[in-house]
């Protein structure tokens, strides 16, 4: 198998020279830079503390590569593919280096091609996108999110508990063949708290892709985003203090601020998943609902459905394409009293605006009820579920009043808003 016995060679050298490394395997390296092939049914391994794969290495993969080390270096121009896969363990289960320290296996992909294989992903120290250093290629390296990215076109295979993806300030992308598999809390996509760095999606068409992600390790926040059509989405998540997005009232909020956007344009149907633990303490999942910031401490909300705990959705939304955009970043809110916006005028007059008593925020609420008299207490309309559909037909012109009841669940307290509102038809 061409390359076996290049890995041979260097470890039996580098055995000779220094006892610890045949310990421990410190300042070991494995680099391959030609046409290299795993023929099905066979397997090859990397123990050596640093595995580097060279700009014109051309790896055809059948059977299985298992790597055991703390540093793996992709250049860019290396390329991937086969039918078979690649291992990645924890360098601490090094058979041949037992002493070799337990770590993260820190993989630098140096926004190379999409790797078109399984990666068995079974290193529960997690592997960590780090910047490794050239081992003397003389390559020309992306800097910045892309300087570690990692491009799978195969699958990501979160193979046991533990096996997390740290990205470190840095993205990891699928393309639209690219999948990630056997997630959960225990197997995620950590984020560390910042939008420098991005887990990407290439989308073929409407296709559901689950972003496994959160800002920490356990705090499993996964966003679920399916668009309309062609398109490539990112997504990061943060708590309030990181995203500085002001929160008007954080107790009605769940400190999760998911970052999203997409190139080009973009609609979406968006499902968010939170953990209760972070729940403001007025906070409840049946009254809650995504909502997309605006400026200061303004955020959108627009209800969807709480299908189970934690987890919310909200369809047809118009993504940003800006990384900075406000319009690109989304939380929960629970709604309140002060979620509502009542007017005190309004213009029935056919002109398309302002022609219905619109009370903003109302649909947020589980039940309502709408009553409106005129001066002399006679009552002039009634609904039961109001729709922002009253529109004065049959009245003057002039000043009525309205008791407004609102429940934010079904088993909630009625809250009750009076006051006035002024019908005008024309203004004079």
């Amino acid at each position: 198998m061409k390359g076996h016995l290049q890995l041979l060679i260097f470890i039996s050298f580098a055995c000779t020279i220094q006892t610890s490394i045949a310990q421990t395997g410190s300042g070991s390296m494995t680099v391959d830079n030609s046409v290299v092939t795993v023929s099905a049914g066979t397997t090859e391994q990397r123990f050596s503390e640093g595995t580097y794969f060279g700009p014109n290495a051309s790896w055809q993969i059948d059977g299985t590569l298992e790597i055991y080390s703390k540093n793996i270096w992709v250049a860019p121009g290396a390329t991937f593919s086969g039918s078979g896969k690649i291992v990645i363990y924890n360098p601490g289960n090094n058979p041949f280096y037992t002493s070799m320290a337990s770590g993260p296996s820190n993989i630098d992909g140096n926004n190379s091609g999409f790797i078109n294989l399984i990666i068995e992903h079974r290193n529960a120290s997690n592997i960590l996108l780090n910047d490794v250093t050239d081992p003397g290629f003389g390559t020309s390296n992306p800097s910045g999110a892309l300087s570690a990215a990692l491009n799978i076109g195969g699958t990501m295979d979160m193979a046991v508990n533990g096996a997390d993806i740290i990205l470190n300030g840095k993205n990891l992308a699928f393309n639209s063949s690219g999948k990630i598999a056997n997630y959960s809390k225990d197997r995620m996509v950590v984020t560390g708290n910042s939008i420098v760095g991005h887990m990407i999606k290439e989308y073929a068409g409407a296709d559901s892709f689950v972003f496994p992600v959160g800002i920490a390790e356990g705090d499993y926040t996964p966003a679920t985003l399916t668009p309309q059509s062609a398109n490539k989405l990112y997504v990061s998540v943060q708590d309030y203090a990181s995203a500085g997005k002001a929160v008007k009232n954080v107790a009605l909020g769940m400190d999760r601020v998911w970052h999203i956007y997409g190139t080009p344009s973009a609609t979406v149907s968006m499902i968010l998943q939170h953990n209760s633990f972070t729940n403001g303490n007025l906070f409840k999942d049946e009254n809650a609902a995504i909502a997309r910031y605006i400026s200061a401490d303004r955020w959108d909300i627009l209800k969807g459905t709480n299908p189970s705990a934690g987890v919310h959705t909200r369809d047809n939304i118009m993504l940003s394409t800006d990384m900075a955009a406000n319009g690109g970043f989304y939380t929960k809110l629970a709604v309140s009293g002060s979620s509502l916006f009542i007017p005190n005028l309004f213009t029935p007059n056919g002109d398309g605006n302002n022609d219905t008593f619109e009370i903003k925020g109302l649909e947020l609420f589980a039940e309502n009820d709408l009553m409106i008299v005129n001066r002399w207490g006679n009552q002039v309309y009634k609904s039961d579920n109001y729709r922002n559909d009253w529109t004065g037909d049959g009245l003057n012109e002039g000043t009525y009043y309205y008791v407004l009841r609102v429940k934010e669940a079904s088993r909630s307290e009625w809250q009750v808003f009076k006051g006035y509102i002024t019908l005008i038809r024309a203004f004079k």
